[in-house]
């Protein structure tokens, strides 16, 4: 009832306030996608060298926990994202130990990187 006596500017002031929060929102969130599929591909060239899942899932998961805490997510939240994409990692990697190198290898990863995409 009272927004219907506010002046117009102040209603165009708020929606130009929501589009401005919604973009920074939504490159917050393209970031921190573009910043997981980096780290998939560097634990991918950690695991070609060393050939260890539990490290390349390390890689994986620590660094995209402390970008979420700098992003502001609660804890409780890093905590249990990270321990699922750690887990996630580990088992992409420990499959990729398994199967013969070449397109097999390159599936898992694909579709590691679709769940990690989409899903997490």
């Amino acid at each position: 009832m009272l927004l219907a006596f506010a002046p117009s500017s102040l209603i165009l002031a708020n929606n130009y306030l929501l589009i401005i929060v919604s973009v920074i929102l939504q490159g917050m969130f393209m970031l921190f996608f573009i910043i997981k599929l980096l780290m998939l591909a560097l634990s991918y060239k950690l695991y070609l060298v060393k050939k260890e899942p539990y490290f390349s899932a390390l890689l994986f998961s620590i660094p995209l926990a402390i970008v979420g805490l700098i992003m502001g997510h609660s804890l409780i939240g890093v905590f249990v994202g990270s321990a699922i994409l750690f887990a996630l990692a580990f088992v992409c990697f420990l499959l990729i130990s398994k199967v013969p190198t070449g397109t097999p290898e390159y599936s898992i990863l694909a579709i590691t990187a679709i769940i990690v995409a989409f899903v997490i």
